[in-house]
């Protein structure tokens, strides 16, 4: 428990230099580079363009498990359902109503979103996952249905993302742009 408490706290205090972004992903400190503006512009969607009665929150930390808190690049939950005090920066995984994950451009990173933070994120009963790919401009919804998620939307960067219900509200895609050829 002890070594559990000191990663958690390295994490937290952890003095990240700009551009680089940290999860704690199954008991590892993850870092890598942010692509920059393009794999911010959908996380910035879903804030400004999420309706009340809910709230969108880009960047947010979720205590997932012990070992495993990911920075979603935005979440959406019910205004009612955001902690009311900063004391525990990761917010508890059963408040969100939806995960949105940017897909970064290597190998590893496309597989942590598609697969790993997947499996994760339904196995923790998350209704919602959306996974935008600015590698190929996509966009996908997805439901959790039992212990698995389903996909229930797919588009391509300028089409809305309508998000199904409880949530029911869509999302502009026209900002979005795909990561530059390499």
């Amino acid at each position: 428990m002890a070594e559990k408490n000191a990663l958690l706290s390295m994490w937290h205090e952890l003095d990240v230099p700009d551009g680089l972004h940290v999860e704690l992903l199954d008991g590892e400190l993850v870092m890598q580079a942010n692509p920059g503006h393009l794999h911010d512009f959908p996380g910035r969607t879903f804030v400004r363009h999420t309706p009340e009665p809910f709230e969108a929150w880009s960047e947010r930390g979720l205590l997932v498990a012990d070992d495993y808190r990911p920075r979603a690049d935005a979440v959406v939950l019910r205004s009612e359902d955001r902690p009311a005090d900063d004391a525990e920066p990761d917010w508890p995984v059963q408040i969100v109503l939806a995960v949105v994950e940017t897909v970064s451009t290597t190998r590893t990173a496309i597989k942590r979103d598609y697969e790993d933070k997947r499996e994760r994120y339904a196995a923790v009963g998350v209704p919602i996952y959306v996974i935008v790919d600015p590698n190929d401009a996509t966009w996908h919804v997805l439901e959790l249905d039992g212990r698995c998620y389903v996909e229930t939307g797919k588009g391509i960067f300028g089409q809305p993302l309508a998000l199904p219900e409880p949530l029911g509200f869509s999302v502009p895609t026209t900002g979005w742009h795909p990561y530059p050829s390499r």
